[in-house]
């Protein structure tokens, strides 16, 4: 932290879905790129290790056709 500052990153991996092992390696790489350009905090999206569901892709979840 300078100055009352935090630098963070929002980041993107690439992933696939129902591919944990391949996203947490995505993740990883994402995070220490970060690292290195200084970030103090990052921010990933949610179900990034997972993926999203087949169900909410569809719509089927929800009960859409």
């Amino acid at each position: 932290m300078q100055y009352g500052f935090v630098k963070t990153a929002a980041l993107t991996p690439s992933i696939r879905v129902a591919d944990c092992a391949y996203n947490a390696r995505q993740i990883i790489e994402v995070l220490r790129g970060a690292a290195a350009a200084g970030a103090e905090i990052a921010c990933l999206p949610e179900l990034c290790i997972t993926g999203p569901a087949g169900t909410c892709l569809t719509g089927a979840a929800g009960g859409h056709n």
